[in-house]
């Protein structure tokens, strides 16, 4: 025969089940909402960016290139790189069209060109340069390792 203790223990042991159910399966919903449901709506918005470009956008790759897209079919995108130099991408390997508003790091650094002046290095900055290539132990460029032999 059960007692009243034995009885009480089993609903209980029941009970703990079904609560550790339900937290497991509002686990995995708070995930995919977290998670999973973003993800899906950025890849979608970029597969949708990617199938609008056309010829004539500024373009950044996802390798960091910026150009001007010339051509482009149904499963490549040809860029412009530099004046007369062609380059071939799949669309996949488009990560963003750039806007008027976001201008291409070439073009900042073409905005203000150094005088020949500037680009000179004068006798001054040469014996620095010197001094630091002949005392700067801890130059991680000067070709030594920075390993302790044992």
């Amino acid at each position: 025969m059960l007692s009243a203790v034995d009885v009480l223990a089993q609903e209980d042991a029941g009970g703990g089940n079904l609560l550790f159910l339900v937290m497991i399966v509002g686990f995995i919903v708070l995930m995919y909402f977290v998670m999973i449901r973003p993800q899906r709506r950025r890849q979608r918005e970029q597969q949708e960016m990617q199938t609008k470009v056309e010829a004539g956008a500024r373009v950044m790759t996802i390798g960091g290139l910026y150009g001007t897209v010339v051509d482009s079919d149904d499963e490549t995108v040809t860029v412009e790189a530099s004046d007369d130099v062609f380059l071939v991408f799949a669309r996949q390997a488009i990560a963003k069209i750039l806007t008027t508003d976001e201008p291409a790091a070439e073009e900042a650094e073409e905005s203000a060109p150094l005088t020949e002046e500037e680009a000179t290095l004068t006798d001054e900055d040469l014996e620095r340069l010197r001094a630091t290539d002949e005392g700067g132990g801890d130059d991680k460029h000067s070709g030594k390792s920075d390993r302790k032999e044992y």
